[in-house]
């Protein structure tokens, strides 16, 4: 009886530890503009990092705190000097040392983007 309660303890442990992505991610370092209105309907921009993507979102790096759930437009500068830009939203934040990482989901990237971003992450 001890053996099969330790088989399916060890099965649950490896599947909380398996990532599941949706898409593949690449890791980078690309410079990203970001925008977004707040609340009072004020308009914030400013520069971030990205740390990696793919073709269904990102993981930036900021000073910043930004909140769970809010819009913003970015812009990617990539490695072949081509901006491509994607309405996101933000679906997690953490605080890693001296700053956060934001994930981000693409909720409108157009065909040219999009293309421009799937280059990126085949390199």
């Amino acid at each position: 009886m001890a053996p099969s309660i330790l088989k399916k303890v060890t099965a649950a442990s490896r599947s909380k530890t398996t990532e599941r992505r949706k898409a593949k991610r690449k890791s980078v370092k690309l410079l990203t503009a970001f925008r977004y209105l707040n609340a009072n309907q004020e308009l914030h921009t400013g520069f971030v990092r990205t740390l990696n993507l793919s073709t269904v979102g990102a993981l930036l790096e900021s000073p910043d705190e930004f909140k769970v759930g809010e819009p913003l437009s970015i812009e990617f500068l990539l490695d072949n000097n081509r901006i491509a830009q994607a309405d996101v939203r933000v679906t997690r934040v953490t605080k890693e040392d001296k700053f956060y990482h934001i994930a981000v989901e693409f909720t409108r990237v157009s065909t040219r983007a999009r293309r421009l971003i799937e280059q990126q992450i085949s390199q």
